[in-house]
């Protein structure tokens, strides 16, 4: 899940136990073809959602006999500048496939395993994912205005630069396109804020730390963006 949700868009999403996640990017030059300008691009997040692998994010998650699960985002929508505030930038939906994890003993690793079975989408596994997503979303896509920017992802962490009552995650990657802009950085800041599902109050951080509903989506958070510098 959020085994890792948590792009996303994606431009992202975001693994967690199952889970992944969607949101901001941010590129920070650092090649390229020789002579090219490094590109100086923001954009801010103004819609997305993540949605956890069915029925979504719990304290011991859902069991099942496949050894993967999928979390998707939908497309994620931005405001990008330049080339002006009003260019907007976005992401097609996502499919974020996560390992589950084997049950190896009755109860064993999470109360409800049966051997033979596999574990996914719990709430612990949030945040001991988060160094793995990256390797479940692969590569990003985001077209700015007319022109397409697209990154193979190379590592994931957790974010520290949410506002209070977010959580999310940072994607690290290396510009393929476009051509001129090769090898430079794309790095995403994925933040989740509101969420929905049985026993959720709407705050998702809130909703992860009481361990007392299911988790089916999040709201990607106006705070996610991306940056090309």
């Amino acid at each position: 899940m959020l085994r890792k949700m948590l792009l996303i868009a994606s431009a992202i999403a975001i693994p967690l136990g199952a889970t992944a996640v969607t949101t901001g990017i941010t590129a920070v030059a650092e090649s390229g073809t020789a002579g090219a300008t490094p590109l100086a691009i923001t954009c801010k997040v103004t819609s997305g959602t993540v949605s956890f692998a069915s029925p979504g994010l719990s304290t011991n998650g859902s069991f099942q006999a496949a050894p993967t699960s999928t979390s998707t985002t939908t497309s994620v929508k931005y405001k990008c500048t330049p080339p002006a505030a009003s260019v907007v930038g976005t992401t097609k939906p996502l499919a974020i496939v996560t390992p589950a994890t084997q049950c190896t003993a009755a109860n064993v690793p999470v109360p409800g395993c049966v051997v033979g079975q596999y574990n996914y989408s719990n709430e612990g596994s949030f945040a001991s994912n988060a160094g793995t997503l990256w390797s479940e979303i692969g590569t990003l896509s985001i077209k700015i205005g007319t022109v397409n920017y697209k990154a193979t992802l190379q590592s994931s962490t957790l974010a520290t630069t949410c506002v209070a009552g977010e959580a999310g995650f940072n994607l690290k990657g290396k510009l393929s396109a476009p051509t001129a802009h090769a090898g430079e950085t794309m790095k995403l800041t994925v933040c989740l804020s509101g969420d929905s599902g049985p026993g959720t109050t709407g705050n998702f951080v809130s909703d992860l730390a009481s361990h007392t509903g299911t988790i089916a989506t999040a709201t990607i958070a106006a705070d996610s963006k991306a940056k090309i510098s």
